[in-house]
């Protein structure tokens, strides 16, 4: 119901003889919901603001699977590209996928760990947000059996000082073209066949200075996801790893930058 303007003169002269306190009360107990919705739609907008403001352009999307990063690496791997290509990497980044897990004989404990990141790889790759896998060789061989990596060896000859540099390290691997396994799944007495091909698919970068200390349990692998959108990103990033120094100097060279 609309006060009338005497009503309303009445209550204007009552709020304007209360103590703090009580003009507090009073605002709370008949603003109270407007007050609220006015507080949620403040922070949502601080809060979309400050995404913005503080959200990094990706200039790559990297994997790690079945391979743990230490901090320095981690800052190398990221850090160290931006400035290597003359980015400034508090606006721009590589974007890291750790922690993905990649295994045919998953355990029961970790099989629904492996299930997960299947799906995380699956759907980055639809998306396109998948560019560069580093990996042990299990998750080497199980991405080149799915046909997801892309020919190196055509890629890398883009660059010839790259080519020189790195094509003893190309490493071949299989690729399935096609088989039977849903039909060997279902019924076991149907022996598995699959016509497959040899592709040189990862480059063997645990072999290069940027890597030395590492303490990887064994060889590290680097594949190239072959729908990616930043194939020329692909190729930079190659670079930088293959002519980094090694790590110790890469942090000492990135803190004086920084």
């Amino acid at each position: 119901m609309r006060l009338t303007e005497s009503e309303r003169a009445e209550n204007r002269e009552a709020l304007s003889k209360m103590g703090l306190s009580a003009k507090l009360g009073y605002v709370f107990e008949y603003y109270r919901f407007p007050l609220v919705l006015a507080l949620i739609a403040a922070v949502a907008l601080g809060s979309v603001l400050y995404y913005r403001l503080t959200r990094k352009e990706a200039l790559l999307f990297v994997g790690f699977a079945n391979i743990a990063v230490g901090d320095d690496l981690d800052r190398a791997l990221n850090e160290g590209f931006a400035r290597a290509i003359g980015e400034n990497p508090n606006k721009k980044e590589v974007s890291l996928y750790r922690g993905l897990y990649l295994s045919r004989d998953a355990t029961q404990q970790n099989h629904e760990y492996a299930y997960a990141s299947q799906l995380k790889v699956l759907a980055a790759m639809a998306n396109r947000q998948l560019d560069v896998v580093l990996m042990n060789r299990e998750a080497y061989d199980i991405l080149s059996a799915g046909g997801y990596l892309l020919p190196l060896d055509d890629l890398i000859k883009q660059d010839e000082g790259l080519y020189r540099r790195a094509s003893d390290r190309l490493t071949e691997n299989t690729v399935i073209l096609e088989d039977n396994d849903i039909e060997h799944r279902l019924d076991e007495a149907v022996p598995y066949s699959a016509v497959t091909e040899s592709v040189a698919n990862g480059l063997l970068i645990s072999a290069f200075p940027l890597f030395e200390g590492a303490e990887f349990s064994g060889d590290v692998y680097l594949g190239a996801i072959g729908n990616s959108a930043r194939s020329d990103a692909v190729l930079r990033y190659i670079d930088y790893l293959t002519t980094a120094l090694p790590l110790n100097s890469a942090l000492t060279q990135l803190q004086a930058m920084s």
